[in-house]
Parts: structure tokens; C-alpha cells; sequence
């Protein structure tokens, strides 16, 4: 006989399928709940994905208008006046797109370099997220001075290539337009500087190398310290001084405001012109300003302008000469005396029995949203800078300006010796001297200079823009060897000119030797310009 299951057991077997379904149905309700949250967490990352490439689209646009910044100051451009913007190209099919657009919202300069204030935003479009992302920046221009050698052409004045020599030494970064044309030894000559390039070497060519392009380590040792590493060939060129910087100068020169309000040049007679803005134009001895707020305006009147410097014991002085208007009255002396703390003191200015006295001295450049200060702006306009004395001797923070670019004068600055900082203020002083040609003119031999040079201007021919020694010609440099030139700061010029040159082993003129001057790179003298080169100072993440 077949048993019959009891009421008991069936309802057992009802319960444990209730509980079943149950559970079955807890866990489909975490199963969904689970596949939701996996959904979501996958759009989550989907959508960080999406703005993260925002983000690097929209940090890209600051460096793509950081270059376009950098492209126009070479082509001596103003800076871009609209947005800079870029599409990413996707795959085939992709309806996707990522793009940037950036602009500069405001410029401002402080103490002759430029800022830029950069907002960019970097948008990802797939036909259904619109994602974008936006980031501000402040980019600031890199002084020029911070380059020991900066050379737009490997050529002299002549048309004649310069190579770079195994007794060289550039003890500093080192830029050029190239080709660069590097003869180096392995190992280097005994008792010679080693590497020739003691930082790092940046040039827009391939160089010519002697005895060949360097395979090996030792090769690159003797080429550049730290090796390859530390040689690279960028495209993206530099610019010599802009128009701008030049005119920069004058209006501190004359006016000492920072504010750069020197649309045209102003009309006085040949002479020297201090507190300018505040005499409405008098000449230095018949200044009614007290104050003085500016640096040294020069108007060189047509003519050559000669300007002997001399210091000791916080003095410094300056006797200026020239030719025609208040020249005829005699040269001027200006005494100034140094005081306690930067800028301060007196300045005295005399012309034959004449003489007035200004609290303050035309010394530092003021830093960014400073007005009303000292400056070390000594400007020339319409004529040539001589320095007369063959052992000039300077004290304080100053740069020597005459006008150099396209459509205006373009003058020189001569220097009949060493210049050279005053020995017991030489830690602290600063010297720049700018000009369309800056030349040594002297017979005698192992001088010294200290100065940033700066020689030329952007979009300049090669045969212009030099430092040079004028014994040089293009047949040669003389028939003495006059020794080492030592120049500790910095030389920037737009072709490389002649000092000196060796043939069949024997030395004619000066061998060059550059000491550069390392406090250049971050406090350049005063209202020194830029490279055209730009550091990103400041990022900021905006958001969405």
C-alpha cells in the first residue's frame, strides 16, 4: 500500500517554498539594486572620464596660447587678440569631439616684464554629455638676462660663420637660433674650461658638429655638462627686446611712474633731464621737482653723448657731455649718494655754477603696482652712448637704454674699456647696457665688463645687433692678441659679432669668456626686457 504524505508535511513544504521565493526575491532586490549601482558607478567613471578629458583640453589651451603669446612676440606681434582654439581630431565614426578655447583676459607689466592673465576651456561633446571644464593661469615673460648667450644668427656682422671652440666656456643656459657650428674635443685640451657649455643649450637647428655629430658619452661631456640630456632642438623661437620694452625705459626715464604714459618723445632742447614729468620739462639744474621720482632722461641732440662713471664709498658719479642745446653750458655732474635703504639719499646735478638737489636717487627698478619710486633708467634718445673713462666703475641698479628697432635711430653704446661694478657694492649692484650695437673700442688687453648686453631687435638682418670689438673687420681683428674678455652677466645680441678670432693657431683680438651672472635669471637690472619666452607662474582649477 501506497503511504498518503501528511497534512503537516505539505504545509512544511508550502512554508520552505514561501521562503525560498523570499529569499529569491531579497536577492533579486540586491541584484537590481547592485546592477543599478554598478550602472551608476560605470557612469560616474564614464563622466570623470569625460571631464577629465575636458580638463586636459582646457590645461592645453593655456599652452597653446602660451605659444601663440611666445610665436607672435618673435614675429614682433601683439600678443593674440581673440581666442586661440582647437579641435582634437577623434576615429573615424566617432560622434565625440574635444576642443579647447582659450584667452588672455588681462596684461599688465611690472618692472619691464609682461603677465598675462590666460583663462582657457576645454570642452568633450558626445552627442548626448556636453561636458566642460575651465582653468585660469598667469603666465610671466622670462628676462632676457637669464640667458648667458642668446643668438638669433651664428654669423658675425661680416656674414662670416663663429664656431663655438673647446676654449670656450658659457657658464649658463645658452640659446640660438642656429645652426650652431660646435667644434669640441674628447678629451677636452688640458688647462681649457670643460664642457663648453656648462647648463643647458637650446637651439632651433640641427648643429654643425666638428669632428662629427657626438655618439658617445665622453663626446657629450665635453659638449655640455650633464650630456644630451641638457642639448635640445625646439622650434618654437624667441624674441630679442619688443619696441614696447625700449619705450618702457624712456617713459621711466623721463616720468618714473610706472605707468609707461610715453606716447611720444618730448620736445626739449640736447641736454639731461631728471624729475622730468614734475618739471614739465626743465632741464635737470633748473628742476623745480624736490622729489626725485624718475630716472635720467638724456636728449642727445643729433650727437654722440659721452657719460664717465666713477664710485666709492656710496657715492657714484656721473659726469654727461654732449654737443648743442644745454650742452653748451657744460657737461653735467650728477652726484649721487646712497642711503641707508634702497633709493633713498640725495642726487645733486651741476652744470658750471648752477646746481640743484633731489631727495631720492634714480636707483632700482619698482616692483609690480609701484609708482612714485627711483628707478635705475638711464635713457639717451637721438644719439650714441660713449663711455669715456677706460676703467668705468658703477654703483647701484641701472640700465643704460639707447633707441634700437625699426623706423627709429638706430644708435649705439662704445666702451673705450673695462666697466666694472664698484668693488665694495659689487655683490649687490646690477648693470644692463642696450643698445643697436654695443662695441669695445680699445687697445688694451684683458678687460673686464660687468652688464647684461643686449644687442637688437626682433625681425633684425643678420648683419646687425652685435657686440662686437671694432678692430674687428672682415679681414680680421688686428695683429695683437689682446688677452681675455670677461664679461660676467650675460650677452644677448641678435648676430653674434666679431671679438676676436683664431687662425693657423695664433690668437688675434680678444679670446670671450662668459661668466654668467646666476642673480640675472630671477632679479634682472632694472626694466630689463624679456625673451618673449613665457613661465606659467600661477594654475587654477575653475571647474565645471
Amino acid at each position: 500500500m501506497k503511504s498518503q504524505p501528511r497534512a503537516g508535511q505539505r504545509q512544511k513544504r508550502g512554508v520552505a517554498l514561501l521562503s525560498v521565493i523570499g529569499i529569491l526575491l531579497v536577492l533579486l532586490v540586491f541584484a537590481g539594486g547592485l546592477i543599478a549601482q554598478l550602472d551608476m558607478e560605470t557612469h560616474s567613471v564614464r563622466i570623470e572620464a569625460m571631464s577629465n578629458r575636458a580638463l586636459n583640453a582646457a590645461d592645453a589651451g593655456v599652452h597653446a596660447m602660451v605659444e601663440q603669446i611666445q610665436t607672435n612676440l618673435a614675429l614682433n606681434l601683439p600678443p593674440p587678440g581673440g581666442a586661440v582654439t582647437f579641435t582634437y581630431p577623434e576615429p573615424s565614426g566617432t560622434p565625440a569631439s574635444t576642443s579647447y578655447s582659450a584667452t588672455i583676459d588681462q596684461t599688465w607689466p611690472a618692472g619691464g616684464l609682461n603677465y598675462y592673465l590666460i583663462t582657457s576651456t576645454g570642452t568633450f561633446n558626445n552627442g548626448i554629455e556636453h561636458i566642460q571644464r575651465q582653468v585660469r593661469a598667469i603666465a610671466k615673460s622670462v628676462p632676457i638676462s637669464s640667458f648667458a648667450s642668446f643668438s638669433n644668427y651664428e654669423v658675425n656682422q661680416f656674414g662670416k660663420p663663429v664656431w663655438y671652440l673647446p676654449s670656450q666656456h658659457f657658464d649658463g643656459p645658452v640659446y640660438s637660433g642656429g645652426p650652431m657650428r660646435i667644434a669640441y674635443a674628447t678629451p677636452p685640451p688640458s688647462g681649457t674650461p670643460s664642457p663648453i657649455f656648462g647648463a643647458s643649450v637650446v637651439t632651433l637647428n640641427t648643429p654643425v658638429w666638428n669632428p662629427g655629430a657626438p655618439g658617445s658619452a665622453n663626446d657629450w661631456a665635453s659638449v655640455v655638462n650633464g650630456g644630451s640630456g641638457n642639448f635640445s632642438i625646439d622650434k618654437t623661437a624667441l624674441s630679442l627686446p619688443q619696441p614696447s620694452n625700449n619705450i618702457y625705459v624712456a617713459s621711466e626715464a623721463w616720468e618714473g611712474d610706472g605707468l609707461n604714459s610715453f606716447p611720444t618723445f618730448p620736445s626739449v632742447p640736447a641736454g639731461v633731464y631728471m624729475d622730468g614729468g614734475a618739471s614739465k620739462g626743465a632741464d635737470a639744474v633748473n628742476a623745480i621737482g624736490s622729489s626725485l621720482t624718475t630716472g635720467i632722461f638724456v636728449n642727445g641732440g643729433n650727437s654722440s653723448v659721452t657719460i664717465n662713471s666713477s664710485s666709492s664709498g656710496g657715492t657714484e658719479k656721473l659726469v654727461i657731455n654732449g654737443s648743442g642745446g644745454n650742452f653748451a653750458k657744460g657737461a653735467y655732474n650728477v652726484i649721487i649718494n646712497y642711503g641707508s635703504t634702497p633709493c633713498s639719499g640725495s642726487t645733486t646735478v651741476t652744470q658750471g655754477s648752477f646746481s640743484h638737489t633731489f631727495t631720492g636717487t634714480p636707483c632700482g627698478a619698482p616692483g609690480p603696482g609701484v609708482t612714485n619710486t627711483g628707478n635705475g633708467a638711464i635713457y639717451v634718445e637721438n644719439g650714441n652712448v660713449v663711455i669715456g673713462n677706460p676703467n668705468a666703475t658703477f654703483q647701484g641698479d641701472y640700465t643704460i637704454v639707447t633707441p634700437d628697432f625699426s623706423g627709429w635711430s638706430n644708435n649705439n653704446i662704445t666702451m673705450l674699456g673695462s666697466v666694472q661694478y664698484d668693488p665694495a657694492t659689487a655683490s649687490t649692484d646690477k648693470l644692463a647696457l642696450w643698445a643697436n650695437d654695443v662695441i669695445i673700442n680699445t687697445a688694451a688687453s684683458n678687460i673686464t665688463i660687468d652688464a647684461s648686453i643686449i644687442a637688437g631687435y626682433p625681425g633684425e638682418k643678420w648683419n646687425n645687433g652685435d657686440f662686437r670689438n671694432a678692430r674687428c673687420t672682415a679681414t680680421g681683428c688686428g695683429t695683437i692678441d689682446q688677452g681675455t674678455l670677461t664679461l660676467n652677466g650675460g650677452l644677448i645680441e641678435n648676430a653674434r659679432g666679431a671679438v676676436g678670432e683664431v687662425l693657423a693657431g695664433s690668437q688675434f683680438g680678444f679670446s670671450r669668456i662668459i661668466n654668467f651672472d646666476s642673480r640675472f635669471a630671477t632679479s634682472p637690472p632694472p626694466f630689463n626686457p624679456s625673451t618673449g619666452a613665457l613661465s606659467i607662474i600661477a594654475w587654477e582649477d575653475l571647474g565645471s
